[in-house]
């Protein structure tokens, strides 16, 4: 975590490229604080109180919730200020579609540029998802799935591809994260990578589009079948960003085999 000091945050202000470290170190700390649920759904972010906990001025803090506002990772009103958003259902069902067009021509793209290190990195992280089954790890599993696709993102060699997938990053780790019977339906998890790996492997872009595409919309029905009911589900927490006690989740509870 960035930890500028205070004078830092001052000189900030007059320095633009300075001021753009620090939006980027404050914008990618919410997001992993989003990502791993630290800061929920519904929770508001107080440009305040995270200016104070990073020893800078409003300004970088502001810029960084626009950027997390284009990204997908917050919404903003006037009133309200920002908050984590909330994904329905609906929202998910209309995800998905576009995340399998995304990573299927990711997978598409890295079957000709797989290299060895990202074959290792993938393999790696179909290991972890196993062990972390076994653990009864959902959060290690979660990050080792997310981690999987990244790689394979990034194995692309298309900028345009990663920026609009990082887009769809908060949609998957809700979809991941929020789950009725996690445990009980996580024993696949690992092997429902296999046929991607392999077909990255064998260097077959059509095949790895394929897979990439029929693993990532198989959770459709499942979303669909939910229909509009977003169960909501109450949970006690106290985040750094705002002091609160109690935040409402909006939980899309489904499968996550499909996933």
């Amino acid at each position: 975590m960035i930890r500028p000091s205070k004078s830092a945050g001052r000189e900030a202000g007059s320095r633009p490229f300075e001021r753009r470290v620090l939006r980027e170190g404050i914008r990618d700390q919410l997001m992993k604080d989003i990502l791993s649920g630290r800061l929920a759904p519904g929770d508001r972010i107080v440009e305040t109180r995270v200016a104070q906990q990073f020893g800078v001025s409003q300004a970088p803090v502001r810029e960084a919730l626009r950027d997390l506002e284009l990204y997908g990772f917050v919404v903003s009103s006037a009133f309200r200020g920002s908050m984590v958003r909330q994904y329905s259902i609906e929202d998910l069902v209309q995800l998905y579609p576009v995340r399998a067009v995304i990573e299927g021509l990711a997978a598409r793209n890295a079957a000709r540029l797989m290299t060895p290190a990202a074959l290792r990195r993938l393999d790696a992280s179909i290991v972890t998802m196993r062990s972390a089954v076994l653990r009864r790890d959902l959060r290690a599993a979660i990050d080792a799935d997310i981690a999987f696709h990244q790689t394979v993102v990034e194995a692309s060699g298309n900028p345009v591809i990663h920026e609009f997938w990082e887009r769809t990053r908060l949609g998957i780790s809700i979809y991941l994260t929020v789950l009725s019977k996690p445990f009980d339906q996580l024993q696949e998890l690992g092997e429902r990578h296999l046929p991607i790996l392999e077909a990255l492997r064998n260097g077959d872009s059509a095949a790895a589009e394929q897979t990439m595409r029929e693993h990532i919309e198989e959770p459709l029905r499942v979303l669909a079948s939910e229909g509009a009911t977003v169960p909501v589900v109450a949970r006690k927490t106290r985040t750094k960003h705002d002091g609160s006690r109690r935040r409402l989740q909006g939980a899309a509870l489904a499968d996550p085999r499909q996933h």
